[in-house]
């Protein structure tokens, strides 16, 4: 899948541009204690085995903070990891687990926080596969199982459109 221009210009501007030698962006440090949760997905099933792991730190009320690590991903994962856990931070484990990776209409503010006037695939697949990440490691924060990262090749809503296209 092609990298959409919305995905280039965040990363560009929001991660590349912050990765150096010794720096890197904030979502991307390791914690300074022990996480109280972590999962790892594998972002492109299919494709570039690029493997994103989510950290937690929370307790049942609050999730403090949230970091990710990828290895091999492209910007589009790179991009999604970094949206969604701007999200998730300070959130409830309830209000992130209540969210349906499979319903694209409730993947709405990842979108704004990308670019409000288009809905482009390769993120769209991303957001998804990043959320249910950062579920998982909820998840196992609580002591819950986790549940296998679908498969999301393809639109997962019949009135999806890419306004990108």
């Amino acid at each position: 899948m092609a990298v959409s221009n919305p995905v280039r210009r965040y990363y560009a501007e929001e991660i590349f541009a912050r990765m150096g030698r010794e720096t890197a962006p904030a979502n991307f440090l390791p914690f300074d204690e022990p996480p109280t949760g972590k999962a790892a997905v594998e972002g492109c099933l299919g494709g570039g085995k690029n493997i994103t792991e989510f950290t937690v730190l929370g307790d049942a009320t609050v999730l403090r903070d949230v970091r990710i690590s990828c290895g091999l991903c492209n910007p589009a994962m790179y991009v999604a990891a970094d949206i969604v856990v701007d999200w998730a931070r300070g959130r409830s484990p309830v209000e992130i687990l209540a969210v349906d990776p499979l319903d694209v209409a409730q993947l709405a503010p990842f979108f704004q926080a990308l670019d409000p006037r288009v809905w482009p695939d390769d993120a769209r697949e991303k957001f998804q596969y990043a959320l249910v990440g950062v579920q998982n490691a909820v998840r196992d924060q609580q002591g819950e199982p986790m549940i296998p990262s679908p498969e999301f090749d393809e639109p997962t809503a019949k009135d999806w459109a890419d306004p990108d296209r």
